[in-house]
């Protein structure tokens, strides 16, 4: 079967069919390249999607860490992080002290209730 092929004077040119079959394979070549770039732009533009929405959240968090932490609105980003840091273990050393002076409160109510006070 001949496939014929137009040029540009517009004259037909008769193709045999082992040229038909390399149009063919350059075509699906081509074909092939064009889904792969295809493939890769959506696969970049997923990407960049996706660390926006990572950026958005780190934002978020950071939002979240000034208004927890006190003062922590007029500080930047690193500023904050070493302030977050210092407040994490002042508020554990107020746990200590608490766990202490329970402990110390409990063993007073105990005594109390030996000796029937």
């Amino acid at each position: 079967m001949e496939e014929t092929l137009a040029t540009p004077d517009t004259t037909r040119r008769s193709l045999s069919p082992s040229c038909s079959s390399a149009v063919k394979s350059r075509a699906a070549g081509f074909e092939r390249r064009t889904k792969r770039r295809l493939s890769e732009t959506n696969a970049t533009v997923r990407e960049d999607y996706q660390e926006e929405e990572e950026e958005d959240e780190v934002k978020e968090k950071i939002e979240a860490l000034q208004r927890i932490i006190p003062g922590g609105t007029a500080l930047g980003v690193d500023a904050l992080f070493e302030e977050t840091a210092g407040y994490i273990m002042s508020l554990q050393c107020q746990i200590k002290t608490i766990k202490v002076l329970t402990s110390f409160l409990q063993r007073l109510d105990q005594e109390d209730m030996k000796f029937g006070g």
